[in-house]
Formats: C-alpha cells, structure tokens, sequence
C-alpha cells in the first residue's frame, strides 16, 4: 500500500473475510455502511470497476453528504477487488444505524441492475428504513397516480413523498396492515392507522402536499387485492376504481389493475367484473394509462354487440426498442399476464376458488380474459399456456385468436366487417362498393392485418397512396388489376412494406418516399393528383396532402390519430409520433370514412367532418367484427372445455369442433356488422322526425349510465343540439353511433337485473348466439354456460336495438323499470309472431337490385307494425298475462286467414316470384291489430277468424291504415304537436279494438262477419256516411294538419264509444 492511501484507507477496507469475499463473488459487488460515533462511510466492493458517474447519483438520491472518496484495488485469494469508500458528513447517525442494513442492500441492487432503479425516493431508506421490498411498493403508487392524475406532475409527487417520510411510512403501515396474510386485529389497526394518517393530513400547510398526500392514501383505501405477499418480482394491485374515481378526471374504469416492475409497467382498465379487450404495447411511456383508457371507452361501446363489457391493457417497456429482443419481450408479455392472473379467481370444478395467500376485499372475480392487440398479435399462444399451467378454468378460453382459435388475420375479420359498415354509405348512393372503381386513400402498410385485409377485399379499389408508420405509398393512376394481385403478394410476405412494391407496377410519376424526407419534388402527376403547383413537399406535408385529398374513400387501418377537430390541440391527443402528420376534419375531403383502426379520428373530428357532409360512424362501429369473433371463440371454448371436462370430447375433437364452426362464426359476426350500420341509417331518418325522441334517449342513458354523459360524448345541451344536425335536420352519424351501443349497454344491463331472462322461453336467444349446428347436437350443455344470463341479455339487447334503434329505450322514464320490460316482451313477442327476421333478411338480400329507398320504406312499415302491435299489448296487458307461447299459438292460423281475404286491390310484387314476401307486405297493414283481435278472442265467446275478419274489415272501410300513414307522415316541430300525433295513434287503435267489440256484441248467432258489419253500418246510415266522406276529404287534401286529423279522429271517436 503506497504512502496515500495508507493515509486514507484504514486496515479494515482491506482486511475482508473469506465469507465477505464469498458474498462478493456471489453478486458480484457487496456494500459495507460504516457507522462510528463522529464518521460514517460506505464501502462499496466490485469485481469490475465502478464509474463514479455510476455511483454518485444513487448516493446523491439518498441525501448523503459525501466528504471525499478512495478508489484502490487489491487482491485477494488471487482475485482483484475494486473498493470504493465514500465519507460522508453524518448528520443523522440515529437514522443511519438503523437502516444500515437496507441501505447495504438497496445499493448492492441498484448497482447490480436487477430491481430499484436511481430515484428520489432513495432517501426514504436512511428516513423511515424501508427496504427494498417497500421501496419498490412507493415507486409502484408513485408511478401509478404519475399515470392516473395527470394535472400533477411526477416531480410533485416525488417531492410531496419524499418531504412527507413519516406519513409515506404511515401509508405503507396502512397497506401492510390491510394486506398483510399475517397480520391479527385487522379492522382495529387499521383503524387506528387511519385516524393517524387523517390527523398528519389536517396540518399539512401546502395545498399541493395536501392534495398528493390524500390521493395516495385514497388510492391504498381503493385497493383490493395486491400479490405483494406473494413475493413475485413484480408488484401488481386491483383498484376499485368506482371509489377512486372522484380524483380522477373524465370517465373511468370501474376496476384496474397496474403492475409494476423494474423492465415494464402495465395497466388493465375493465369496466366491470365480465370486461373483455386486448392487450397492447404501448409506447407512450408518459401517458400509456391515458391511451389504454381511450382504447378502453372505444371497446366499452364496441362490446355492446358482445357479452363482455369494455376492458384494455398494455404496457410499456423501460428498455430502447433495439434492446427489445423477442425472447425479452415474451418474459414481458409473460410476467405482464402472470401478475393479471394473481388478482383474480379461478373456478374448479364449477365453484369459485380464490388465492388462500391474499388479503381479498372484492367480490368474485374469476372472468378475466384478455385478446391481441397493437405489439402483440403472435402472443396469444403464449397467455394460453400461461393460463393452462396454472390451472386457469378457461385454459386455451383465456386469449382468443391463438393457434386453437380463430385467426384475425387469417380471416381477415375485422376488415372485411368494417368494410361492410362502410358499404352502407355507397350502397346509399346507388354505387356498388364491391365492383365500382373506388378511390381510396389509406393508413396503413400490406403486412398490416386490418390495412392488408382491406386492400385485398377487392380488386375494383383504385389506391391511389397510403401513410404507413415510416412510408408514403403514391400511385396515381393504378391499374385496379395488376395493382390488386400486388399488394396480394406484399400481404402474404413476412413484411410487405411499400418499399418491397414493385416499382414497374407504379403509374407514372408514383413512388415509395419516407416521412421523414426533408424534401420530395413533386411529379406532375402527383401535382394534379393532390391539386397543387408546389414542385416539392416535405414527407409529412406530403403525407398531410394525401390525407385532404377528394377521393371516395380514406381507409385508416393503422394506429394513432390522424385527424382531430379544427379547435383541438395537438397538446390534448397524445400520440406525438403522428403529431406531425395530424390534419384537421374541415379539412378532408374525401367522400367516406372507413375506421378500421382505432381512435383514428376523435369523436370531435368526426362530428365535424359529418357537419360538412361526410359519410362516417366511429371506430366502435366499424371495427366491431374482430371482437364480436373473440367473443364467439371464448363462449364456445367454455362450453368445450365443459365437454372435456366431463370426458364427453377429447382435445382433439375439441380443435376439430371448433375449426368446423369458423365459417358460421364469421357469418353470423358479418351480419352484425351489417345490421348495425343499418340501423344507423334508419336512426339518421328517425331522428330528423322525431327529434325529441333522441333527446330523451340521450336523457336516459346519462341517468342510467354512470360512463355516459353529454360532455364525455360531445352532446351539446337539448336547446343546443341544432349543433349536431346535418342539413336534412339528422343527428349526425357518430353520435347516433354512440347512443345505438349505449342503448345496447343499457338495455342489457336492464335484463341482467331482472328475472325476465331466465323465463324458460328466454332460452331461445341463448341458442341464437351459437353456430346452428352446434346448437343441434349440444343444446343441453349450452343451458349451463357459466355466461348464459349475460348472453340472453346480450342477443335481446342486439335485436331490439339493431331493428327498433336507439329511441326505443325514449319512453323508458315514463314506462318505469317494470313496464319497459313489459314493452322488450312485448316487441320479441310481436317480432316471432309476424316472423319478422325472415322479412328482414329477404330485404337484406336485395341489396344492389331493389333500390335503397324501398327497402328503407320496407323496414319502416314493419317496424311500425311491431311498434303497434307492442304499444298495444304494453297497455293492456300486464306481465303476469304476457304468455308468449300462448299468442304464438295463433300465429300460422293468423296467416292463413289473412291469406284468405280478399283485398281489393292488386299485389305488390316487392321481389318477383317471392310470394310469402310479397304477401306479407299485402296484409302488414292489418297485422298491426293480431294481438289485439288474439286477446279479445281470449275474452269472448268467439272465433278468433269472425275476430279477425271483422278487425279487417272496420280497417278497410274506414281507411284507418291511410289516416295512420297521414299521421306518420306529418312533420312536428312544437313538443306539443309530436306529444298530439302519438295521441292520435292512441284513439286509433282504441277505435278499431272497441268498434269491433260493439259489432260482436251487435253480431246475431251464426251471422258472418260481413253481414254483421254491414247491419251495424245500416243501423245508423247517415252517420257513417258523413265519417266516411270527412274521411275522403281529408285524405284528398294537399295540406293536411294536425287540427283536421284531430276532428276527423274526434268523429270516429264516437263510433266506438
């Protein structure tokens, strides 16, 4: 030892035992907190030298005061080891003592790499001797309220918690106490804790320390489940966010989770305890929570048409992307759903079993599903047989889409749905989507699953450029031909990006550029196609260009949001990689939007660029199919997992099952797709004829849903709402979108709460969720599916919804829950009885041969002959009466006497050679009366074809069907005069039913109906004469007013009184 450090050094740095140099070969760097009366240093040993740029900071962050150090190196048992000692200017040797052995070894780890990494906190160590374990549990929460409170910065919190150390080492004795296996009097101590931590607070002086302090304990007191016990590397905990919620901003999850760990950080965002959604890889590291949340609202409404609520999930990596090997980020994935699956439930054997070793203070939990998302398409294989080792109950059920399961890609699934939502915008306008020569521009690349699924649905499409992560594709005039079976080959390459286009197969004056070119001189063929005299844009100007561009149609099947609305901030969105490229909604151009990705236009983008007449719904919509099919796949998985559980199947037979079942699958999931942007049109009309109709609906929903509200949605106030209306007076189509899902949640979460669905003949909508063939042969292990109640409230919700759309929840707060329940029997009842899904899908079939209009004029008069037939039986029944096999027993006699009238007037031929159907739209007039003439039947002693003949017959004579369509037809402005015209129907209806019991009662015995008829008008000739002439002049009037319908309405009031 030289002459200096011998100075410096002391004999024992050096004088090391064979057990320390044990422990230093073991971890390879070992830490000695020296501690004497007047001095204190700390010794750090290593195999490999230490950088000082290394070590100062985390010494730095536990508050130590360093006077000098010593760097030597010396050999022992012919290793060299490398000692650093640093003297430290002791200030509190009390605290330093006693956590001498913490900060030995907190230091040893963050040096080693393995856990904490430099942070603030550091100093709790030395203040409150936490150890690593706790440190690790306030970095957790710190990060955690960093991502959930976002007017608060981390600096705040970090600084709030750190200055605060007594009442951080209440919180943690606080989260110990409630979750802690071990620990005996519970309530009481926490109790205790509790007036302890309220006291710290009250005297707390500064309003932002106030405000951090109450959320951290606020977020413990929400907690429900943590695997903290369980001593994995990771720290996850379950949040009832319902109760955490008041200090959070917008709308809300009502359960999450968040896992912490030293590689990544993750969150799942449910909106109920049956939540499903997929799981991302995020990486917007500053805000990933925000992003997961907006996925997440996106998925509550797109789950509306499924059996789960909304969830979402994803995770950043704390590593750069070039570090990221495969093999790293399967550990992520799989430490990420290793530590979901700690915080929920399993089921064995049909009962519900919960993890001994955890403090739990929820409810049961044991549905937890997750799907692929953005970063995580290829890991679904890998979450199943996560799930499958630990004995999950919904084994290879738990992530849909992998190897056993439907491929999304494969299928191409979700692009073919949200291609047939958006073939409802040109089928409207007498254009064949599938064999015209549309325009597109695009968001995406080949290789993507929804992008390159969308191209190659038809050769017709001209694309004309697409916006990729890092490209720009431009082709001017492409030969739809030769451009198709291009972007064919790129789709099935390993990574079809546009730079892998064949150059030869671009128009003049295309290419392949980047966004990140400085400049790109313009051909002019691009100048023409972008209309501009610019010689050169740069690759984002380029790409802003694309985006304005007049084509038919912008397809987004990318990621980020590329349009917002005019007075939005860029600030506001998030997304910074697409920020550049991000346009305005006033500014597009394009005819129609096709959202096969997610969050590509905000809600407020769309509304504006609806206002301005383009054709869009939102993503919830469009994008539906992909997880309409998960949802299949997972329902039918628990089913066969049943099977294999009982030995009824092997593994197998199971995959073989549900392979078969694909085809039927996506059909059944396409048809959803289609109905729902049907009844978006239909609501576009609907709503510019009834629009107070739809201001109640919006009423309804924010009462009855806690996520729902104008603001979140963008609702402007009722006396404002001429806001959201198009030219023709309709509410534009996202917020229609918008209030058809929420008109779906509601209703099912309605059913869900009444016995109503386990009725015995509710069964039949828990059928018509499954394959046809499935049902057939497993129709008795399908009444025990654990999700049976939920899938019959789902299945009725789809069809009352898809058929009636969202003003048929309007009257939901004048009916009350008991009789708008009636109202949902009422209308399935009709609905079989008229056997209107046979109507619907002839109509459906006629797309592109009967023109649009008149199938629109079709679907309008069967509903309103179900609206009818449902008003009626809502007020003059009551639920205990309402037995629908019952009146369904009168339905093929119903049929065959309506086939045998006659009625005077010539048959439509709506489709040649189609004569149910042609035949139903003769009689659908009278049909509106079946129940009525049925319940009347119930109650008099006579036949149900002398009824029925004599309802007919009053109809005709009076010309009742064209004094309802006179009604239907006046527009309403005034509240009062639309609140008149549904009084009016009323009288209507009241007169037929009543005139026809007065003529029963007039009929003598054995006399026909039409003789009977004809006798009662002879009784009183004069009278009848003068209706039927006021009657006729009003019907040949030009101008007809609600006030002459009152007074012809009024004189046939008498006739049934």
């Amino acid at each position: 030892m030289n002459t200096i450090c011998s100075q410096l050094l002391t004999p024992d740095d050096i004088n090391i035992s064979e057990d320390f140099f044990t422990q230093i070969e073991k971890d390879k760097i070992a830490v000695q907190v020296i501690v004497k009366e007047q001095s204190a240093a700390i010794r750090i040993y290593s195999q490999q030298a230490l950088t000082l740029s290394l070590i100062m900071p985390i010494l730095h962050y536990f508050g130590f005061n360093i006077i000098d150090e010593v760097a030597f190196s010396f050999e022992y048992n012919h290793k060299t080891i490398h000692l650093k000692r640093y003297n430290l200017n002791l200030v509190k040797i009390k605290e330093l003592t006693r956590a001498k052995k913490n900060i030995q070894e907190v230091i040893k780890q963050i040096l080693r790499g393995t856990s904490f990494k430099v942070s603030p906190l550091l100093s709790l160590v030395c203040e409150q001797n936490l150890n690593l374990r706790e440190l690790a549990l306030m970095k957790a929460l710190v990060e955690y309220m960093n991502q959930a409170v976002l007017e608060v910065n981390l600096g705040s919190f970090l600084q709030t918690i750190t200055s605060h150390s007594e009442m951080t080492k209440l919180i943690l004795d606080y989260f110990n106490t409630k979750f802690n296996p071990q620990i005996t009097s519970r309530v009481k101590k926490m109790r205790e804790i509790e007036d302890s931590i309220e006291n710290y607070i009250k005297i707390v002086p500064n309003i932002t320390d106030d405000k951090i302090l109450k959320l951290t304990y606020a977020l413990i007191q929400s907690m429900v489940r943590t695997n903290y016990f369980l001593d994995r590397e990771a720290i996850a905990f379950k949040i009832d966010t319902g109760t955490f919620a008041q200090s959070l901003k917008g709308m809300q999850p009502k359960i999450e989770s968040f896992v912490a760990h030293n590689d990544f950080s993750g969150i799942h965002l449910r909106m109920s305890k049956i939540s499903r959604g997929g799981l991302r890889w995020s990486e917007r590291h500053e805000d990933f929570r925000t992003e997961i949340k907006s996925l997440m609202i996106t998925q509550e409404g797109k789950n509306a048409i499924i059996i789960p609520d909304g969830a979402k999930g994803g995770f950043v990596i704390h590593r750069d992307q070039s570090e990221i090997s495969p093999e790293f980020f399967t550990e992520v994935y799989s430490s990420f759903i290793n530590n979901l699956l700690d915080l929920v439930d399993n089921r064995i054997k049909g009962e519900v079993v919960r993890n001994k070793n955890m403090v739990t203070y929820d409810d049961e939990d044991p549905y937890f599903v997750v799907a692929a998302d953005k970063g995580t398409a290829a890991m679904s294989d890998v979450a199943n047989a996560i799930a499958i080792k630990r004995n999950f109950w919904l084994g290879d059920a738990f992530a849909s889409g992998g190897s056993n399961g439907f491929g999304h890609k494969e299928l191409g699934i979700t692009a073919k749905g949200a291609l047939i939502s958006t073939e409802r915008f040109f089928l409207e306008k007498g254009v064949n989507f599938r064999e015209a020569n549309i325009t597109v521009i695009g968001i995406g690349s080949m290789s993507g699953d929804v992008f390159g699924n969308g191209l190659i649905e038809s050769k017709s499409f001209k694309l004309l450029g697409a916006i990729a992560h890092k490209e720009i594709f431009i082709d001017p005039n492409p030969d739809p031909v030769s451009a198709y079976e291009e972007r064919k080959r790129l789709f099935k390459m390993k990574n079809g990006s546009w730079s892998g286009y064949n150059r030869a197969l671009i128009s003049n004056g295309g290419g392949v550029f980047l966004r990140s070119d400085k400049a790109i001189e313009l051909t002019p063929q691009i100048q023409k196609m972008l209309n501009t005299k610019k010689s050169t844009l740069s690759g984002e100007q380029l790409a802003r260009a694309l985006l304005c561009m007049k084509v038919d149609l912008l397809f987004n099947g990318g990621v980020g949001t590329y349009v917002k609305h005019s007075e939005e901030s860029n600030l506001d969105l998030g997304d910074k990689q697409n920020e550049s490229v991000r346009v305005d909604a006033s500014e597009l151009r394009c005819s129609a939007v096709c959202e096969g990705g997610n969050l590509g236009f905000t809600q407020r983008a769309r509304i504006e660029y609806a206002l301005n007449g383009g054709k869009i719904n939102i993503d919830g919509i469009d994008n539906a199919s992909g997880v309409d099919t998960s949802d299949h796949e997972v329902n039918l998985k628990i089913l066969l997992n049943i099977l294999k559980e009982k030995k009824h199947i092997n593994e197998e037979e199971s995959r073989n099952i549900l392979q078969a079942l694909t085809q039927q699958v996506v059909n059944m999931v396409l048809w959803n797709n289609y109905r729902q942007s049907l009844a978006l049109s239909r609501d576009e009309t609907l709503s510019s004829l009834y629009p107070e109709d739809f201001n109640t609906v919006i009423d309804v929903l924010c009462e009855n849903i806690a996520t729902f509200s104008r603001r979140d949605f963008f609702i402007p106030k009722k006396e404002n709402m001429q806001e959201v209306l198009t030219k023709k007076g309709e509410i534009v189509r996202p917020l229609l979108a918008s209030l058809l899902s929420y008109s779906k949640i509601f209703v099912k979460n309605l059913l869900l709460e009444s016995r109503f669905i386990d009725e015995p003949a509710s069964v039949e909508y828990l059928y018509k969720y499954f394959p046809k063939s499935f049902v057939s042969v497993y129709e008795n292990e399908i009444q025990a599916h654990p999700l049976r109640r939920q899938i019959i409230a789902t299945v009725i919700a789809d069809i009352l919804i898809n058929a009636q759309g969202a003003s048929f929840i309007h009257n939901y707060n004048n009916l009350g829950n008991d009789r708008f329940l009636i109202k949902i029997k009422s209308y399935l009842i009709s609905n079989e009885l008229f056997s209107a899904n046979d109507i619907r899908h002839e109509i459906f079939r006629q797309d592109y041969i009967m023109p649009v209009q008149t199938q629109y004029q079709l679907f309008d008069k069967m509903e309103k002959t179900l609206n009818f037939s449902t008003g009626w039986m809502l007020k003059n029944l009551t639920a205990d009466v309402i037995d629908s096999a019952h009146i369904l027993d009168y339905k093929e006699r119903l049929f065959t006497l309506l086939e045998s009238i006659d009625h005077d007037r010539p048959a439509q031929e709506l489709i040649p050679g189609n004569e149910p159907f042609n035949h139903f739209f003769d009689i659908v007039d009278y049909l509106r009366f079946a129940v009525a003439a049925i319940l009347i039947k119930e109650h008099k002693d006579n036949s149900f074809d002398n009824i029925a003949t004599l309802f007919y017959l009053i109809i005709r004579h009076f010309q009742i069907m064209q004094l309802i369509t006179s009604l239907d037809e006046l527009k309403t402005i005034e509240k009062s005069d639309h609140t008149l015209k549904r009084q009016m129907l009323l009288y209507i209806e009241f007169i037929v039913v009543h005139f026809t019991e007065k003529i029963l009662s007039f009929q003598r015995a054995e006399e026909a109906p039409l003789k009977a008829f004809e006798n009662y008008l002879a009784s009183d000739n004069e009278r009848f004469e003068n209706i039927s002439m006021q009657i006729d002049k009003l019907l040949k009037s030009e101008s007809r007013d609600v006030k002459e319908l009152v007074i012809t309405v009024n004189l046939l009031m008498g006739i049934a009184i």
